[in-house]
């Protein structure tokens, strides 16, 4: 099947939209639900690692000032924030890879939407020409 050159009007870039029919978009739901289903899991998995780096953060940072060496509460603070800053970017990296998953199953989402809706039109199209699936 041959393309057609659309403008998408939000950001002036040059799309290629092929059309499909019932039975590709049947299978477009399909591999997209497929996709969420095996979602939950690996979301499952990244947030139990985001909270094994947070428990992490937090102990590395307690023993951290409990050793330091500052004459002030804050002084103390300073030093295990310092002492456990490599606790602390593990943890916001895992924080963001479990956001980006998020994103990417809302997105999913979103699009399994809209091709749902996208399949009701087809289908009542087609009813509306005696036409069955």
């Amino acid at each position: 099947m041959s393309g057609t050159d659309i403008v998408n009007q939000a950001s002036g870039e040059l799309v290629t939209y092929d059309p499909v029919g019932p039975a590709e978009l049947e299978l477009m739901i399909r591999v997209l639900t497929d996709r969420l289903e095996a979602s939950v899991p690996v979301l499952r998995t990244m947030w139990h690692d985001r909270y094994e780096a947070e428990r992490a953060l937090i102990e590395g940072r307690a023993k951290a000032m409990l050793s330091a060496k500052g004459a002030t509460v804050t002084e103390k603070r300073a030093e295990a924030d310092l002492a456990s800053l490599p606790l602390r970017l593990e943890f916001d990296l895992k924080k963001e890879a479990l956001h980006a998953g998020e994103e990417l199953q809302k997105a999913l989402t979103a699009k399994l939407y809209g091709l749902l809706n996208l399949n009701k039109a087809v289908t009542a199209a087609y009813q509306s020409y005696g036409h069955g699936r």
